[in-house]
């Protein structure tokens, strides 16, 4: 695969990692298949997909989906740790249950076909006049309950799309595939929460808008505040350090390489070896 623009060689990258469609038909179908497979072992008051699929962020060939179920506080979550009610739900989903996930927040589910479903446990928690708060999730790896609002996100993240435009997403998308490469990778929606932090940007310049990401996640990795929460406290000291070192080289890469077709320069050779070098071989080489 070759270009000769950059702008082409963008929209061939692009095309290479996206995950085209809308299937949160299939999303539906996957969650009621493991209410099914549940029963009446698990005492569930709510469930719904999440995650990048319905976001219209996911990576092709990368994208697994994520199923919230909302257990009965009382019975299933109050007074244990995170692991044992993983525990509990992987031992309610029976044989054909995959291990808890890396992050320590969920049961993968293995399919034969695309794609797999990592189930998330959560309680749910209510205002005085009986609107849903927010969520909790567990973290086996720091026996931790996390605070989440991922219908929030996911309007935050479509109401982002629609200010911004189409490339919004896009550009997102192109960054989840530089990070999935990383040696310390961050959580999909960190990336994305960075991405809503950007402000007063021209989107459609895929280049510099790539580049505004890796410059304000480089300030991102060790505190980001976001709805109540730091959002990188997962991270820890040392792999905040070292995500923060591998974002500080890419930023300065795409930077020289933004800079080379900037203000009517047309080193579209450098300008497109560089950002090879960012993205990687799934990024097109010049000629």
């Amino acid at each position: 695969m070759v270009a000769w623009t950059v702008a082409y060689a963008f929209d061939q990258f692009y095309s290479t990692i996206n995950l085209p469609g809308d299937h949160r038909t299939l999303a539906n179908t996957r969650k009621d298949w493991i209410l099914r497979r549940i029963g009446s072992s698990l005492d569930i008051l709510d469930s719904f997909p999440m995650g990048s699929i319905p976001r219209f962020t996911a990576l092709k060939g990368h994208a697994d989906l994520d199923v919230m179920l909302v257990l009965n506080y009382g019975k299933h979550i109050k007074d244990k740790r995170p692991s044992t009610v993983l525990t509990n739900l992987k031992s309610a989903l029976g044989s054909g249950a995959g291990s808890v996930r890396r992050n320590g927040q969920a049961v993968t589910m293995k399919f034969m076909s695309w794609p797999d479903v990592d189930v998330v446990p959560a309680a749910r928690y209510r205002t005085d006049d009986g609107k849903i708060s927010h969520y909790e999730i567990p973290d086996m790896n720091r026996e931790e309950w996390i605070e989440t609002k991922p219908n929030l996100h996911s309007r935050q993240m479509l109401d982002a799309s629609s200010v911004r435009g189409s490339n919004f997403r896009r550009v997102v998308k192109m960054v989840k595939d530089w990070n999935r490469r990383q040696g310390v990778s961050i959580q999909s929606y960190h990336v994305e929460v960075i991405a809503l932090k950007i402000q007063g940007i021209d989107w459609d310049d895929t280049g510099y808008a790539v580049y505004q990401w890796f410059l304000k996640a480089e300030t991102s990795l060790q505190w980001l505040w976001h709805e109540g929460k730091d959002v990188s406290e997962y991270l820890g000291f040392e792999r905040a350090l070292k995500a923060k070192s591998q974002v500080a080289d890419a930023k300065d890469k795409a930077l020289s390489a933004w800079y080379q077709t900037y203000s009517g320069r047309d080193n579209h050779r450098e300008a497109i070896r560089i950002w090879r070098s960012v993205f990687g071989n799934n990024f097109p080489a010049y000629g």
